[in-house]
């Protein structure tokens, strides 16, 4: 997992701003990347 900031990781994947990016994540996973990587954490 990554310690990189969800604004670093939505530039990188071209997205115009980290929303933009979590809404889309949201849609994917049914999750935000945080409570994603409360999940990935427990495991």
């Amino acid at each position: 997992m990554t310690e990189m900031d969800i604004q670093s990781i939505s530039s990188l994947l071209g997205y115009v701003g980290p929303a933009n990016f979590t809404r889309a994540f949201k849609k994917w996973t049914g999750m935000t990347p945080s409570q994603f990587r409360g999940e990935i954490g427990r495991i």
